[in-house]
């Protein structure tokens, strides 16, 4: 039987630390959420250049914006449910709970953008033109 192992998807090196792509202190409810894991590298993780180094943002917005287009795929609907919400990430009621006393509602239904925007801590990321 071979060995498996995660790569790292931003230099292909061995991925073996878990990153919460928002951070567990952005947004709680998401802490359970697979959707918001990425596998990756040391290096990638807490290097200088990493997600959580001193040089990191880019490599931290480059990976929100991935989860942001993610999410705009997973909840397809304009409308949305508290169901629609805990089945699509996957948490549990009480995390749910937590997120949707957060999103404005009408009788009982959640626009989609404004559940993005809460899971994005807040803040829409706009894709910007690469050079």
């Amino acid at each position: 039987m071979l060995n498996e192992y995660l790569v790292c998807p931003i230099c292909g090196n061995v991925a073996t630390e878990l990153h919460h792509i928002v951070f567990r202190s952005q947004v709680k409810a998401l802490e359970n959420c697979k959707h918001n894991f990425i596998y990756l590298c040391d290096k990638c993780h807490r290097g200088t250049k990493g997600v959580h180094g001193k040089n990191g943002r880019n490599l931290d917005q480059k990976l929100k914006l991935m989860f942001q287009n993610k999410l705009e795929i997973l909840f397809s609907k304009e409308l949305l449910t508290r169901k629609d919400i805990k089945d699509t990430l996957g948490i549990k009621d009480k995390p749910t709970d937590s997120l949707c006393k957060l999103i404005k509602s009408e009788k009982g239904m959640f626009y989609r953008e404004d559940v993005i925007r809460t899971l994005m801590n807040g803040k829409l990321i706009l894709q910007e033109d690469e050079k």
